[in-house]
């Protein structure tokens, strides 16, 4: 598949096998992303690969995040929500975090932010290469403290800015583009 193909064929994955990715895999997807463009060199970025033990932690504070927005913690809407978000946080085959080094520097944070967006792209892209569907999701678990201490980051050093959850896809849906005419301005 030419690049172009690989750029345009790519999607997001909400439902993924069970079965699992090879760390050999994931590794040459950061080896990819480690090659994205980045401003002065700062390479900004750290990929934690998350195993099981850690992915059961998250999984609680994922479920309580998601379950504390629609419903009263103590009620049965809480219950239910809670188990059914741990069972779909626990089901996703393999998770990788993407930190962003801070900069005190304000515009120097702004570019580490697009170079990790970069990452993350080039981190997608060789995934799907492979077969391997990729959903970035950025919800409430990568700004809650208790992950931080899990993780032992320092929110003052360290964003999270991506949790890549990532599968060998059992559906793959279809994808609508504007046509490049309604985004495309000229001017002379």
């Amino acid at each position: 598949m030419s690049l172009a193909q690989l750029i345009k064929n790519r999607r997001t994955v909400y439902q993924f096998e069970d079965k699992p990715i090879s760390l050999n895999l994931i590794e040459s997807f950061i080896e990819a992303a480690v090659h994205a463009p980045n401003h002065k060199l700062t390479e900004p970025w750290q990929f934690l690969i998350i195993g099981r033990q850690t992915q059961d932690r998250l999984a609680k504070i994922y479920a309580s995040n998601r379950a504390s927005k629609n419903h009263e913690e103590g009620s049965e809407g809480y219950r239910l929500s809670f188990e059914n978000s741990i069972k779909k946080f626990l089901a996703i085959p393999q998770l990788v975090l993407v930190v962003q080094n801070l900069s005190k520097d304000p515009v120097i944070c702004k570019e580490d932010y697009a170079a990790c967006s970069c990452a993350i792209q080039n981190f997608q892209l060789s995934a799907w290469e492979q077969g391997i569907g990729v959903q970035w999701s950025s919800g409430p678990i990568l700004k809650d403290a208790e992950t931080f201490s899990i993780l032992e980051l320092d929110s003052e050093n360290h964003e999270l800015i991506a949790a890549l959850y990532m599968g060998y896809p059992l559906a793959v849906g279809e994808s609508q583009r504007k046509a490049i005419s309604e985004v495309i301005r000229h001017y002379d």
